[in-house]
């Protein structure tokens, strides 16, 4: 499997990288099927029908504007996807995405602890809600580019740059600042944080 990931990765890198030095959509398009072929075959089966309605809305986005606006929707998609994950966890008897993490990564008994939990609960939320705020804000690009909003808002080439810079500001910020607002729990170094959530990351959106 992690094999099949770098190949998946090298290979959207390459079409986006065609795409742009090319000015050929067709390439850049290619990306949408590819990444969602590829979260077809590594999510669980229970994710599967919310992957297969984001190819249904790519779908249907090429068929009304084109490869431009499936290839302008497909991260908003991402970020509703992703945001829908931490979203759906918070509902009984679901255990919040954060503190799968803790438990995964520290042990479930660190859980016990009412503040590791709390703060676990409401960082998911956080999350939800964030990347939710993300996709809304991609969707207004997308609909302002195409000339259905008048409110000023930046061109879908630059959300596709803002959108990741944002998810690593939260992800990072949050890492930092952990010691901080969290003391009990143990510390990682980053790299070794980073594999070790890359590992347990499957079971966790099994959850």
């Amino acid at each position: 499997m992690p094999r099949l990931r770098v190949t998946v990765w090298i290979a959207i890198l390459a079409l986006a990288l065609g795409g742009t030095l090319l000015h050929n959509d067709s390439l850049s398009a290619a990306i949408a099927p590819l990444v969602l072929a590829y979260l077809l075959v590594v999510s669980p089966r229970m994710l599967r029908l919310a992957i297969a309605t984001i190819a249904v809305v790519e779908a249907a986005a090429w068929w009304v504007g084109g490869t431009r606006l499936m290839v302008d929707l497909l991260p908003v998609a991402i970020a509703a996807f992703v945001g829908w994950l931490f979203a759906r966890s918070l509902m009984p008897p679901r255990r919040p995405l954060i503190a799968c993490a803790i438990a995964a990564i520290d042990g479930a008994a660190r859980l016990d602890d009412i503040a590791v939990a709390r703060y676990a609960r409401r960082l998911t939320v956080l999350w939800a809600v964030f990347q939710m705020f993300l996709a809304a804000f991609g969707l207004l690009c997308v609909l302002h580019d195409r000339g259905v909003i008048a409110v000023p808002m930046p061109s879908p080439h630059v959300y596709d740059l803002l959108l990741p810079l944002a998810v690593a500001m939260l992800f990072f910020g949050e890492f930092l600042l952990r010691p901080r607002l969290l003391p009990q729990v143990p510390r990682h170094a980053l790299v070794g944080f980073l594999r070790a959530l890359a590992r347990v990351w499957p079971e966790l959106i099994e959850n």
